[in-house]
């Protein structure tokens, strides 16, 4: 194939530059027959999406640049790359199969327990289709780059190992646009070089953006991406157990995953802390159950726990456990909160705005009292409730006259139309005075 000028003076420009850090591109096309793109893992050939795709050679164009932005194409020159474009776009699958598989080839990080083949292909399939936006001069999403940055740091994978990943991808991308190209479509590639690496460039910055937001710039320490990536419920199973060992936890042993201010320090006990979005999480584990439920009773903390749990399997759920039980808690509670210890709770915490919108009308009531006039009937039913319906109990323990006692429960009921009386507006009336308790909650937080 003839090699067009814009071309030439490319490899002239890199020639004379001495393929150094200011080269800002370097082509070679090798005379190679072309042949069929094979999967470099498999060996086996990668199926077209429309038939019409001319093969590619298994020696590809070799390209360095750097993040510099340039433009080397001549202004006269009409550059007619739509065929091209539709067959890359056509091939979309089998091109993110094989850059999928150049980056688990070349980078070492990748086999790793951290991330699967699976979880990597998504990415880069996002990417690439993001990609054929940027190289058709369109308006192109940085969000699949945003999203490998966030999953890359929950993960534990070093930002090195990221960004190297960006450039194998980019560098596999490029190979295949030159590959799929004809005699026609040379005066495009230079223009189509710069659109690449400059889109490369662009994910590289916004990863690293998303990456550096979830390390809190820097302070990450190994244990805390180990965490992340063991309560992530993507995590394949068969790599779950690698992470543990990474972790160090024992086996066997009991762990409960917390979320929230707490501070275990305790013999027999290991912890390990990290942050997801908003929450302060910590994985307690210790060999005896017994040990971890005294160092958890005694920990001053303010925070919700899971079940206990044995299978590190079950560590995502155990984290949406923990944080449901910390939504449990009212703005007057301490300690900790273990879910499902008040199942009332639970349920109101579990879709707070239906229970608001079902007791709307007691709530109603008791907004529109003063707020400290309402607590105080909100604390003496509440005390009515767990007494058993003494009212004498009640007065002894806030320290009451019976008949105020029996006053403020009237009160209430007039309020609310609801009688005490009766077993099932008293039911309905204490889950009303509990969703009230957590929506100040959560006004508060």
């Amino acid at each position: 194939m003839t090699i067009s000028p814009p071309v030439m003076a490319l490899q002239q420009f890199a020639s004379d530059s001495g393929h150094g850090g200011n080269s800002e591109v370097c082509l070679r096309r090798t005379g190679s027959p072309r042949g069929p793109i094979r999967n470099p893992v498999s060996g086996e050939a990668a199926h077209h999406g429309d038939g019409r795709t001319q093969p590619l050679s298994t020696t590809p164009l070799c390209t360095h640049t750097t993040s510099a932005r340039f433009s080397v194409v001549s202004q006269h020159i009409h550059i007619e790359r739509s065929r091209l474009l539709r067959e890359l776009r056509a091939d979309s699958a089998a091109i993110s199969e094989l850059v999928t598989a150049r980056i688990g080839i070349d980078a070492n990080d990748y086999d790793t327990p951290a991330l699967g083949h699976d979880e990597l292909l998504v990415l880069v399939a996002d990417s690439c289709v993001a990609w054929l936006d940027a190289i058709t001069e369109m308006p192109f999403s940085l969000e699949p780059a945003r999203r490998a940055g966030r999953l890359k740091a929950e993960r534990g994978i070093p930002l090195e190992s990221l960004l190297h990943a960006f450039r194998l991808a980019g560098l596999a991308f490029w190979e295949i646009i030159v590959e799929h190209a004809g005699p026609d479509d040379e005066a495009a590639l230079p223009r189509l070089s710069t659109l690449v690496w400059a889109t490369v460039d662009d994910y590289s910055i916004a990863a690293t953006e998303a990456y550096r937001r979830i390390t809190t710039a820097g302070t990450e320490k190994p244990d805390q991406g180990l965490l992340r990536a063991l309560l992530d419920p993507g995590l394949p199973q068969a790599q779950r157990e690698e992470v543990r060992r990474r972790m160090r936890l024992p086996t066997p042993a009991t762990m409960v995953v917390l979320v929230g201010s707490v501070h275990v320090v305790a013999a027999g006990v290991t912890t390990a802390h990290t942050r997801l979005a908003d929450d302060r999480v910590t994985l307690a584990t210790a060999i005896s159950q017994t040990t971890l439920d005294r160092a958890l009773h005694t920990a001053p903390a303010r925070a919700g726990a899971s079940r206990p749990f044995t299978e590190i399997d079950s560590a995502p759920v155990a984290l949406e456990q923990a944080r449901l039980a910390l939504r449990c808690m009212s703005s007057a509670d301490t300690g900790i909160h273990s879910y499902g210890s008040c199942p009332e709770r639970a349920l109101i915490a579990a879709n707070p705005a239906l229970a608001a919108d079902i007791f709307s009308d007691v709530l109603t009531a008791f907004d529109r009292l003063p707020p400290d006039e309402a607590d105080l009937l909100v604390l003496t039913a509440l005390a009515w409730y767990e007494l058993g319906g003494s009212t004498s109990a009640v007065g002894a323990r806030l320290h009451l006259h019976r008949n105020t006692v029996l006053n403020r429960l009237q009160r209430i009921e007039r309020l609310t139309r609801k009688t005490f009386a009766v077993p099932a507006e008293a039911a309905l009336l204490y889950l009303a005075l509990q969703t009230r308790l957590l929506r100040i909650r959560g006004s508060r937080s």
